[in-house]
């Protein structure tokens, strides 16, 4: 799963989709539940796929907890 999740990161870094450089989970998190959906985080990142979501949502909840999106957005970021 790690490996797909980072080939995941790196077809969204070639895809020259932009991370906000201020933007901080928090920020994102509009609704304060702790968690990123799908809408807030195309805010963000606007070229993500609900494919690309739906892989790095690995406990399938909906949602990307911090640890998630920060796997997602490793390869993207820098």
């Amino acid at each position: 799963m790690k490996k797909t999740i980072l080939s995941l990161a790196a077809a969204l870094a070639l895809t020259s989709t932009a991370i906000a450089q201020d933007a901080t989970f928090a920020d994102i998190d509009t609704d304060q539940s702790g968690d990123l959906s799908f809408a807030e985080l195309t805010v963000t990142l606007p070229d993500l796929t609900m494919d690309a979501f739906t892989t790095a949502d690995v406990d399938a909840n909906g949602a990307l907890s911090e640890e998630e999106y920060t796997t997602l957005t490793a390869g993207i970021e820098g």
